[in-house]
């Protein structure tokens, strides 16, 4: 199996080839119509069309036997037509076999690669540890992304469909799983681990029809249910990533309604918080797959927003609890996260750990203290005309964080140009009380490290 997905990314089912064959196509349907024309001419598009548009295509135009994928499992064979059974996916040098979209409406449906699974896997602190713990492990994406840092692995479900995928994609990617069937936690209890990662069907809805999505519980108790289920199966000094959606009750609440969830856990916690979403627009895009049945739609948009309005509910929050285990004085922070995470975050996240155990002490000390600016940062600037070009906002952002950005104050900017680790901050600047304020933002954002 590793062999034929060898054979599948050199044929061009990988990150590059797909980004390629779908180009800059507006939507979904010009893309289709992209991959098609492509394909007559590129035997790769023609792997696209087949794993990931879950279009038919002729055998004899495949860079792959078409008697191998179908001894494999991944296809049918219909004369010379060749139809794909699952979708294939290529993400960060793994391949990922999983469901496609003609299957949500399906109770036990696998879903692939989705915003939420890029994000979870982007919000996981990556170093050597003992044992992971992928719990709701869907097609096993998050377990096979721990093992590459982890020497042993459990990945549970209550799907069995799940499993059978997870297990697949375990032995097409050459990875070693520990898979266990079960609700929650019961498939581990009494272990503890150095990781867990949770990406669980946390959709707040009256519903309860989808496993990938709808958890049977009410409100956000999945979410909070979850945080603390993490905190009590975590080794001292191990990290947990629960990906939430939560309830806000009331206009201008982000991550405030998650404190309650942490107190008590024995871990310290950060709280990322995207925006919150209103109510009509988060059932409208959940949804969305029901709109080729207008009647249907309305009728299940109708009841979510009733449930809503019963329930007093003015927002749902999205983003992540993240614990770490530690004995002490706990303590916990909320972040107002204003773009997407991106690429690799853990080490960012490692970096507002540390900013909150080791907090910047006085004037005089932040002064003497040696600071280094984080590579792959970017400023952005804003130039306003009067009489004259004026700078008026500069931010700073991170090619690989976890959405944050940070406001610099334009007159600190010859100080960070000026920045070396073998000095102190005062050696950088002539006049240290106008750019203290922008150290210490950068600092507590994850921007600096100190020395």
């Amino acid at each position: 199996m590793e062999e034929l997905r060898r054979r599948l990314e050199t044929a061009g089912l990988d990150e590059a080839s797909i980004a390629a064959a779908f180009g800059t196509a507006p939507n979904q349907e010009a893309a289709s119509l992209h991959v098609r024309r492509l394909a007559a001419t590129d035997p790769r598009a023609v792997l696209v069309q087949l794993f990931l548009l879950g279009e038919p295509v002729r055998s004899d135009a495949l860079p792959v036997d078409a008697a191998e994928l179908e001894a494999a499992g991944f296809v049918e064979r219909d004369g010379d037509v060749v139809r794909a059974l699952l979708r294939l996916t290529p993400y960060t040098g793994l391949l990922l076999a999983h469901d496609g979209e003609n299957t949500e409406h399906h109770p036990d449906h696998v879903a692939g690669l989705n915003n939420s699974a890029r994000t979870a896997a982007t919000f996981t602190v990556r170093r050597p540890v003992d044992r992971a713990l992928d719990l709701g492990t869907g097609s096993g994406m998050q377990a096979l992304l721990a093992a590459r840092h982890a020497r042993s692995v459990v990945a549970t479900d209550v799907n069995s469909r799940a499993l059978r995928y997870a297990a697949l994609n375990a032995r097409l990617n050459g990875v070693e799983l520990d898979l266990r069937d079960g609700s929650w936690f019961e498939p581990v209890a009494g272990e503890q681990f150095d990781l867990i990662v949770v990406n669980p069907p946390y959709v707040i809805s009256p519903d309860s029809q989808y496993l990938y999505r709808d958890s049977g519980l009410a409100g956000d108790t999945v979410s909070r249910d979850l945080v603390r289920g993490a905190a009590a199966h975590l080794r001292e000094g191990g990290y947990a990533t629960i990906m939430c959606n939560w309830i806000c009750h009331n206009a201008g609440e982000t991550w405030q309604p998650l404190e309650e969830w942490v107190a008590d856990t024995g871990c310290d916690a950060l709280l990322l918080a995207q925006k919150p979403v209103d109510p009509f627009h988060y059932a409208a895009r959940w949804n969305e797959a029901m709109r080729d049945d207008p009647d249907a739609y309305v009728a299940t948009m109708e009841r979510w927003l009733d449930s809503y309005e019963r329930a007093g509910i003015a927002g749902i929050g999205f983003g992540a609890v993240l614990l770490r285990r530690r004995a002490g004085e706990n303590w916990h922070r909320g972040y107002d996260l204003q773009q997407p995470a991106t690429g690799a975050a853990g080490d960012h996240l490692l970096r507002l750990f540390a900013a909150v155990d080791a907090p910047l002490g006085d004037d005089n000390e932040v002064l003497a203290a040696h600071f280094a600016l984080i590579p792959d940062h970017r400023l952005e600037q804003r130039l306003v005309y009067r009489d004259d070009y004026e700078l008026t906002d500069v931010n700073m952002l991170l090619d690989e964080g976890v959405g944050l950005v940070a406001r610099v104050d334009a007159s600190a900017l010859p100080t960070l140009f000026a920045l070396d680790p073998e000095r102190p901050l005062r050696a950088a600047l002539d006049d240290g009380a106008e750019v203290l304020p922008t150290i210490r933002r950068l600092y507590e954002l994850g921007f600096l490290t100190k020395r």
